[in-house]
């Protein structure tokens, strides 16, 4: 079993239809997928709750932060999202030894930055996920 570096992980978003490196990232983050279910425990049941799949799946949101730039493309290219709301294409691609990579779109986004005292400008935002991430299986 390999253990994977996280250094060369590179998060890649659609603009003007080409899948471009966000730059200056520090840490990218996956709140990760969940099973949508519904309790179905009965009156003549167990003791135990009993929970069943709806059929559905929830995407999850990625949280990326960096040293922000205002004149980088991609970093504009964020906050156009909010600007402008529409679905965007990405790609994380892994720093393994395939490279391994996950496609997915998002459907909303948030930003933010922090001006502080002995530090660099930075910034981070929430890439809410509409389907699923093409997962690696």
């Amino acid at each position: 079993m390999a253990k994977v570096k996280s250094k060369g992980t590179i998060l890649k978003q659609s603009i003007a239809s080409v899948l471009t490196a966000v730059a200056q990232l520090t840490d990218i983050s996956y709140s990760g997928g969940e099973v949508e279910t519904f309790d179905a425990t009965t009156l003549d049941g167990s003791v135990g709750k009993a929970y069943s799949q709806t059929g559905y799946a929830e995407g999850g949101e990625f949280q990326i932060s960096g040293f922000f730039d205002p004149a980088l493309a991609g970093h504009q290219a964020i906050t156009d999202l909010i600007l402008t709301p529409a679905n965007c294409d990405w790609q994380i691609v892994f720093a393994d030894s395939a490279p391994t990579d996950w496609d997915f779109t998002t459907a909303g986004v948030s930003f933010e930055f922090t001006v502080a005292m002995a530090d660099g400008l930075k910034f981070s935002s929430t890439l809410k996920v509409t389907g699923l991430p093409a997962y690696a299986t």
